[in-house]
């Protein structure tokens, strides 16, 4: 409030464009605006020193702009980088699932080959385990045979053996 009040009586006096902390409490009622701490307004000229921010109303309206058209600037780089590491991250991530899809197809068909020899061997298996119960049940019935035969042989030889002992 001092500092307004302040500004509003060397205003008057032409003590534009001075940091409002150089400037005493004086009240006076002439209208002034504060810009950052500086005076602005009041008669065009009068006491500028260059210091500050210039005393005409468009000046105002310039500063504004620039510091807005900077901010933009700042804003459209920050964009432009952000867009750049976002870019270079899914390069990143693409090439690494890439090398991954590459790393899968080779383990695939190492697989598959595997796959394949062991379908290989499961059949040879297969085969000879088929082979093996048919000599099985060639060598059971064989024994059965040779079982019957000298089953007969022990009966007709028990028979000559009875009668050989009976009277």
């Amino acid at each position: 409030m001092q500092q307004e009040l302040a500004a509003l009586a060397y205003q008057s006096a032409g003590f534009v464009g001075l940091p409002t902390s150089y400037l005493p409490p004086h009240p006076h009622d002439v209208d002034v605006d504060l810009v950052d701490g500086w005076l602005v307004g009041g008669s065009a000229g009068a006491g500028d020193n260059g210091h500050g921010p210039p005393s005409c109303g468009s000046g105002l309206s310039h500063v504004a702009d620039a510091v807005s058209e900077t901010r933009k600037a700042r804003r459209l780089a920050s964009n432009r980088e952000s867009a750049r590491r976002s870019r270079m991250r899914r390069r990143r991530q693409l090439d690494e699932l890439s090398a991954c899809a590459a790393e899968l197809r080779a383990a695939n068909q190492r697989l598959v080959v595997e796959l394949n020899r062991a379908e290989a061997r499961h059949a040879q298996v297969v085969r000879e385990n088929a082979r093996l119960r048919e000599e099985l049940r060639r060598l059971r019935e064989r024994l059965a045979a040779e079982e019957e035969t000298t089953d007969r042989a022990g009966e007709d030889a028990g028979d000559e053996a009875a009668a050989a002992r009976t009277p």
